[in-house]
């Protein structure tokens, strides 16, 4: 259960209602078998993956056949304990009747907060969320370059004489670069930005011109690197397609967000402290900031 120690951003309480139940049972397949039997109760492999898509996002990152056998036995020890539940009559007390009240209220508040701005999340709305945030944000600079990185200081002035001599970046690249990786590509790292380097190599690599090479070596942790920069651009925004999720997300909040308000505008809401007395007009501002927030 989230038990929140402070006031809660709206944003976060609408949030926690679309992350409640979020996994639905999946459709049965025709592989879908028994993985378990305990006393004659059956456990099938849906059962496993829905078992499976509850868990924390980091779990569901292992692969299946590892984390399998442990998911399997929490799911046999709970058919043990849901068979001992039934022969006590737990479901006929009094605490699982409240229990199950309040399941039943939190599902229906996130099936109904689904269902209500599941017209709201349109395509046109992610696009225009999207293009948004790409015109919100600054615009970076990519550098294509070449590099070879080799262990000493003298290394690398070596290479750098012979490159003024006239000798070929690629082919000494190929010869001498320790990166082994860029090494058979002729030392190329292709485009990248300034913050998916290392500092020393990115501040040098930046502050060069088109076609030029580094004329002192340039020290990093992983070495003295000398770097040819070939071209210089406008960084591309990500795609749509590979952000797509994270925007759709944004969209279901911001559409939760505005359906809720909606609500609350229609209905008369009273509110009384711990105490049962209604709350001052300032402890009533106070919530409403900490909800906008």
């Amino acid at each position: 259960m989230f038990t929140p120690k402070t006031a809660l951003p709206k944003g976060l309480i609408v949030s926690v209602l679309l992350s409640a139940f979020i996994a639905p049972f999946p459709a049965i397949a025709e592989d879908d078998v028994v993985v378990a039997r305990v006393n004659g109760s059956e456990i099938h492999k849906s059962d496993v993956m829905h078992e499976l898509s509850g868990l924390p996002a980091q779990l569901q990152q292992i692969p299946v056949d590892q984390i399998y056998p442990q998911l399997l036995d929490r799911m046999i020890d709970a058919k043990l304990l849901l068979a001992e539940g039934y022969a006590a009559k737990v479901n006929e007390t009094a605490d699982f009747k409240e229990r199950m009240k309040r399941a039943e209220e939190r599902i229906i508040t996130d099936v109904t907060l689904r269902e209500k701005i599941k017209p709201m999340v349109t395509d046109d709305k992610i696009k225009a969320m999207y293009d948004g945030i790409v015109k919100a944000s600054p615009k970076e600079e990519e550098v294509k370059a070449r590099h070879i990185l080799v262990k000493t200081e003298k290394e690398a002035k070596d290479i750098i004489e012979l490159l003024n001599k006239g000798g070929d970046f690629n082919k000494l690249a190929a010869e001498k670069s320790t990166d082994a990786a860029s090494a058979t590509q002729g030392g190329d790292l292709g485009y990248f930005t300034k913050k998916t380097m290392v500092k020393p190599f990115a501040d040098a690599a930046f502050a060069m011109k088109a076609g030029d090479y580094s004329k002192a070596p340039v020290k990093s942790d992983f070495g003295y690197h000398i770097i040819k920069v070939e071209d210089k651009r406008e960084a591309k925004p990500v795609e749509l397609e590979k952000v797509k999720a994270q925007i759709e997300a944004k969209v279901s909040d911001q559409a939760a967000n505005d359906y809720i308000e909606g609500m609350r505008k229609k209905a008369k809401i009273e509110r009384f402290g711990l105490d049962g007395k209604p709350m001052k007009d300032e402890d009533k501002k106070e919530d409403k900031k900490e909800e906008k927030k």
